[in-house]
């Protein structure tokens, strides 16, 4: 069945008479009329009838009608997958939560600036929980926080973010001398913030996720015991109830944004040993490595503007 001849058919539909249909084609109404019979031949029935001055779809026009619409984007696609200048298609992706308010919604900005023809469909979720899905086929690609454990040389990795600890207290919750600035940055903490950090409430960053499992690391190998008040997996939460007085909490500093209206006081911990950090995650073996790559290209561009 010739496409051009549906796309007369919907052309037909959609300006109500052969003359705007070829008008809007380039065509003679002529050339419209006769690809409407050829049509109409292949089909084996009458697709369209004259009404006053229009020229409408008869039951059997309307009822093939997506169907042609359906042919033609499928024919598209075709012509898209071969064209690798433009990336096309669909990409399931399993995203964190820090990522997904965070460095996600810039990448699809720039996707959707750059006018290809690739769907993003987001999927949230745990590291753990994306990273499981991943390995099921369920998802394409993941962005998630690197796991506590070597990965299979059948998954590629792209770091895309690393992310310091701090430590984030209430303004006016420790000793204004605890504090140069609002904002400091120190390879490791003061005896005098460890002492506070096993005095004061603890707000725990899950230790059960993989980014928790970086401050049980930090809190073990300086010996530091704490008095937890609760323990989360979600970051913007922890930082809620820090900024009320309930308890100090180490945290990765992840890029935001975090949540408006807080007045905090926070120390960066600069050892690397203890950065979280973002990966962009997917089988050696997938089909959509185009798309996943380029993907992965706008989320490192972000990061160097």
């Amino acid at each position: 069945m010739n496409s051009d001849f549906l796309r007369s058919l919907i052309a037909l539909s959609q300006e109500g008479s052969i003359a705007r249909a070829a008008q809007s084609q380039g065509l003679t109404a002529t050339a419209i009329s006769q690809r409407i019979k050829a049509l109409e031949e292949q089909i084996g029935s009458c697709l369209t009838i004259r009404s006053g001055k229009t020229i409408q779809l008869t039951e059997a026009g309307q009822r093939i009608l997506p169907h042609a619409k359906q042919l033609l984007r499928a024919e598209q696609d075709l012509v898209n997958s071969l064209n690798h200048n433009r990336i096309s298609g669909q990409l399931e992706l399993g995203v964190i939560s820090t990522a997904m308010t965070g460095i996600i919604p810039g990448a699809l900005n720039l996707i959707r600036n750059d006018k290809h023809d690739l769907e993003v469909q987001l999927h949230p979720g745990t590291s753990k929980q994306l990273y499981n899905r991943l390995l099921s086929d369920d998802l394409d690609a993941i962005v998630i926080s690197a796991p506590p454990f070597s990965l299979s040389k059948e998954l590629k990795v792209e770091v895309i973010t690393q992310e310091p600890l701090c430590l984030i207290a209430a303004k006016g919750s420790l000793s204004e001398y605890l504090f140069i600035d609002d904002h400091m940055e120190r390879p490791m903490l003061s005896s005098e913030l460890i002492e506070e950090l096993r005095q004061k409430p603890f707000i725990q960053y899950d230790h059960n996720s993989w980014g928790g499992k970086l401050v049980t690391q930090f809190l073990r190998d300086h010996k530091i015991s704490t008095q937890k008040f609760c323990e989360l997996d979600a970051l913007e939460a922890i930082t809620v109830l820090v900024n009320s007085d309930l308890g100090l909490a180490l945290i990765p500093d992840w890029q935001g944004p975090w949540p408006g209206g807080l007045d905090l006081n926070k120390i960066t911990i600069t050892d690397t040993r203890y950065y979280r950090k973002t990966i962009l995650l997917r089988k050696m073996s997938t089909v959509k490595e185009t798309a996943i790559s380029y993907f992965g290209k706008t989320l490192n561009d972000l990061q160097t503007r």
